[in-house]
């Protein structure tokens, strides 16, 4: 029997994109993103509410993982690393978001108490879930698409533009103005005046 040949990295294209990082193209990094930022997506809005929350999650997970990118053992998995440091990001989200929400619940039990209120405080995310269905529903359809195949759909700024026929700058653009105006949206149905 002759000698099997020796089995490719399970990623050899981030692993190209590893070394020419490593070897100091900075630029080839977005490469890596390109690869794996619907991963990184899918894990940040499963756990997170949030849009924002979510996209900043996806943001510091590329960070640390750029931070860290020494410590990737090239002819491994890179997919899998890289979806390691994002749920080791989230965990670090999570515990903060749990000791604010720890916080919150002591501050409600503090202002219960003052105001001598008897019925439970209650839960208000599905108030702002059904604020933001709502908002959303109320956009135009072309801001509508562009939103659902962001966050939905996790595609980059690059591949929206190529299928909108829009540069990456100008999907960017109309993203951070949709989400402005669905914030302001969401607030002014949970603080009519």
């Amino acid at each position: 029997m002759g000698r099997s040949a020796q089995p490719e990295p399970p990623t050899p294209e981030a692993d190209r994109l590893v070394r020419a990082v490593l070897a100091g193209d900075i630029s080839a990094f977005a490469g890596l993103i390109r690869l794996y930022e619907s991963d990184i997506w899918r894990i940040a809005v499963s756990l997170l509410r949030d849009w924002s929350e979510s996209e900043s999650l996806v943001q510091q997970a590329f960070m640390d993982a750029y931070k860290n990118l020494d410590k990737y053992q090239l002819g491994t998995d890179f997919g899998a690393w890289v979806r390691t440091v994002a749920r080791n990001r989230l965990r670090k989200v999570i515990r903060t978001m749990t000791r604010d929400e720890q916080r919150l619940a002591a501050y409600r039990e503090v202002l219960a108490e003052r105001l001598r209120v008897e019925e439970p405080v209650h839960d208000d995310s599905d108030v702002y879930l059904a604020a933001l269905r709502g908002c959303r529903a109320e956009l135009p359809e072309e801001e509508a698409i562009i939103l659902r195949l962001r966050y939905e759909k996790g595609m980059t700024f690059e591949a929206i533009a190529a299928r909108r026929d829009m540069t990456p700058a100008a999907v960017q653009r109309a993203i951070s103005r949709i989400r402005f105006r669905l914030r302001s949206c969401i607030e002014g149905q949970l603080n009519p005046t």
